[in-house]
């Protein structure tokens, strides 16, 4: 299980959040990792969160299992980021269930390693379908809620293979620099609105 820098958490989002009703937040790719913890932090600090994954299977979910055993407010649904319909039903469904969104954490990704000449065409497309058209699809389908409230944050989990690159990794680092680029565009198309955005690279501190 991969540690997340809770610190950051409490700084950015928690300490922030000025809402004085309960927030909503929605954390994508939370079956494991960074987004599993991610989800767990935020639930255990306040807010009611919905803890997305890609696939909702039979039996017994991990972090659903603890989020009942500390009777947190987490509910596990479904959202398939590579997916329109899928993301945009997610969102609905939330929108319409708690009537707000506080907070979006896009996590959901993977790393593609390998030496470009070798890697099909199919993995490539597969590679941005998620890492940068997943977290862009979930962004367009959340900024009308936020814009409408006039508040909101959104989190894109990039990396510092965003900003630097290294060798066998060039697919990935093109998802990271691309969504970065995205990323700080939008700030300013939103900020009028009361909508902030923030950019987490994993592993380093950000400034």
């Amino acid at each position: 299980m991969k540690s997340v820098n809770t610190c950051w958490l409490r700084y950015h989002i928690i300490a922030k959040n000025a809402s004085p009703d309960q927030s909503v937040a929605i954390v994508t790719g939370s079956s494991s990792g960074i987004g599993f913890e991610t989800s767990l932090t935020l639930a255990r600090n306040g807010f009611y969160t919905y803890a997305t994954v890609r696939k909702l299977y039979d039996g017994s979910i991990p972090i659903t299992d603890i989020a009942k055993k500390e009777d947190l407010s987490l509910q596990t649904i479904q959202l398939d980021v590579n997916n329109e319909q899928s993301v945009i039903d997610g969102v609905n469904r939330i929108s319409e269930e708690k009537g707000r969104i506080d907070v979006v954490v896009n996590n959901a990704g993977y790393a593609l390693m390998g030496a470009l000449e070798e890697t099909s065409m199919d993995e490539i497309k597969a590679q941005f379908e998620t890492n940068f058209f997943g977290a862009l699809r979930v962004m367009q389908a959340v900024i009308p809620t936020m814009r409408k409230q006039r508040r909101g944050k959104i989190v894109n989990v990039t990396s510092v293979a965003g900003r630097i690159a290294l060798p066998l990794n060039s697919v990935y680092h093109g998802t990271k620099f691309a969504l970065e680029g995205l990323s700080e565009s939008i700030q300013y198309e939103l900020e009028s609105f009361g909508i902030t955005y923030r950019t987490w690279r994993r592993c380093f501190k950000l400034h």
